[in-house]
């Protein structure tokens, strides 16, 4: 048995990954560890993908910061227009065999697509018979369009300047489905825009709850009786990130509610989504002649389109010797999934000619761009910035991970703040006695690392402290011996528990770096780029 697992597959998983970060069907943050220092600075070691290395990074877990949704996005492959190049151009057919002029032996390798200087993004349906490009795409309507080069384009979308800051990089371009436009209206960004009552039902004595279920978050909507009966339904919050919903009426004493939901989208209007809007399923873009046969009749051919779709035509070229030289599309038609080119002929003999036809994505082109462009990529990208106390300043960090659904401290649910520490906080009188990275044990048979010392009352002492358990054992009555310096009887004021339990979560990814000294005045942001 032959198993194929598809590109499309790949980026499917791209994009079920990308919604889970979006909707907040998960809660994924990017976190920061180890303070102290590698045996060789210069040259960290080489991450481990075990169960004893996971948790001993997590265990030297500094702080954590939500990935929010602007924070994520898909990513397809990144070719740079660049005249000259001869670029391959979009074929349904590219497999083993029948590859590509770059060789790939699918689409989602092929470098069918460019991104231009002006940071537009253009298909290519025709490379002029493997011919170099040598005039730039700049055209952003919602017609195809033929340069002087002989290459044929589609204008896709354009890469805004937020994302082009935020996510594109010299391997990646950030792709995007506009809300409300292409096919389908709506993926990973609609939201709720109505509900309309289809059925009032009967009997109800209380208003019933209106339960909102679909593939986005955030929706809540009330309904309004009169009588006994649901009139009408009231959204209270559209929430975000549905491709499809439905609501269902329950409670309230009565039975036979019904509603349907319509999406809508706050989305400002963009070249995209005009692209989206226009673009036409299922068209036939070509038709490549594999054998041209012999002794066909000019005028007597007519080439034969037999699909599942609807009004393509197209015509014939016969040289002199009798053989088709080319078909070309007069009517590109729609609807199409596949399309059987054969001709007939009335009077002619011609025999040997083969066709195929090359048929456009069903959404059609322009119609949904990352899954056109194989997004099989998502982009994280977070930025430290020092407004929070909980984001360890003074100190070094040399790891860098992505955290799945960690729990708070208590481990009675998932944390969702936007930011967290797996530090103890305490406040002494003494905060001489406390350095940076020293180790302290506690009377209660704990083991601590110093992790912070702010000043947080502006008296000029660092009176609170970040102490970051390696042996479990604090309270406030505590005293601490310093490891360091040897100094003992060291007493706190007050503790705080952390925030997040470093005990849980699923670690996704591991980075480990030279230090990095964050600074009070300074930014560090984070990318990461997942494949799949």
């Amino acid at each position: 048995m032959t198993l194929l697992v598809r590109q499309i597959a790949r980026q499917q998983t791209a994009r079920s990954f990308f919604r889970d970060i979006y909707n907040e069907n998960d809660f994924f943050y990017i976190f920061v560890s180890r303070a102290h220092a590698w045996d060789d600075e210069s040259s960290p070691e080489t991450p481990r993908d075990s169960q004893f290395y996971v948790q001993q990074y997590k265990h030297d877990m500094l702080f954590v910061k939500r990935v929010q949704a602007t924070d994520t996005v898909l990513l397809a492959n990144r070719h740079d227009w660049v005249s000259g190049t001869i670029y391959d151009h979009y074929d349904d057919e590219y497999a083993t065999g029948h590859a590509s002029y770059s060789g790939a032996t699918n689409l989602a390798d092929a470098t069918f697509f460019v991104l231009t200087d002006e940071f537009n993004v253009y298909k290519c349906l025709n490379n002029n018979i493997n011919s170099a490009s040598t005039v730039k795409p700049t055209a952003t309507g919602t017609d195809i369009f033929e340069l002087d080069d002989g290459y044929i384009w589609k204008f896709m979308y354009q890469i805004g300047s937020a994302d082009r800051t935020k996510f594109l990089t010299t391997g990646y371009i950030p792709v995007r489905k506009i809300a409300g436009a292409g096919n389908p209206l709506f993926d990973v960004n609609g939201e709720i825009d109505g509900i309309t009552v289809t059925a009032g039902g009967s009997g109800y004595a209380t208003v019933p709850t209106v339960v909102i279920q679909g593939d986005g978050t955030g929706a809540t909507a009330t309904a309004v009786l009169t009588g006994n009966a649901v009139t009408s339904i009231t959204i209270d919050t559209a929430g975000r990130g549905f491709s499809f919903a439905v609501a269902k009426i329950t409670g309230g004493g009565g039975t036979g509610a019904t509603a349907t939901v319509q999406l809508g989208s706050t989305e400002i209007p963009s070249l995209q989504q005009a692209v989206e809007a226009t673009a036409v399923s299922g068209t036939v873009d070509r038709i490549v002649v594999t054998t041209g046969g012999i002794d066909y009749v000019s005028g007597d051919v007519v080439v034969v389109l037999e699909g599942d779709g609807e009004g393509a035509t197209a015509s014939a070229t016969i040289n002199s010797a009798g053989t088709v030289t080319g078909v070309s599309i007069t009517n590109p038609g729609s609807g199409y999934t596949f399309v059987n080119a054969t001709v007939s002929q009335t009077i002619g003999s011609g025999t040997g000619i083969s066709l195929r036809a090359i048929v456009s994505p069903y959404e059609g082109h322009g119609g949904n761009p990352p899954k056109e462009l194989y997004a099989k990529s998502v982009g994280v990208t977070s930025s430290f910035v020092s407004t929070n106390d909980d984001l360890i300043i003074g100190n070094e960090f040399r790891q860098i991970g992505m955290i799945k659904n960690i729990h708070n401290y208590a481990e009675t649910e998932s944390f969702s703040a936007a930011i967290g520490t797996p530090c103890f906080v305490v406040t002494t009188s003494t905060p001489d006695l406390f350095n940076l990275d020293d180790v302290l044990t506690s009377s209660a048979d704990g083991k601590f690392r110093v992790i912070q010392k702010l000043d947080l009352t502006g008296d000029g002492n660092t009176e609170t402290i970040y102490l970051q358990e390696q042996v479990p054992g604090i309270i406030a009555s505590s005293t601490f011996v310093n490891l360091n310096t040897g100094t003992s009887g060291i007493t706190i004021n007050t503790v705080t528990n952390p925030e997040i339990s470093n005990h849980s979560g699923d670690v996704l990814y591991i980075d480990n770096k030279r230090p990095i000294t964050r600074d009070a005045e300074q930014v560090e942001t984070i990318k990461v780029i997942f494949n799949f």
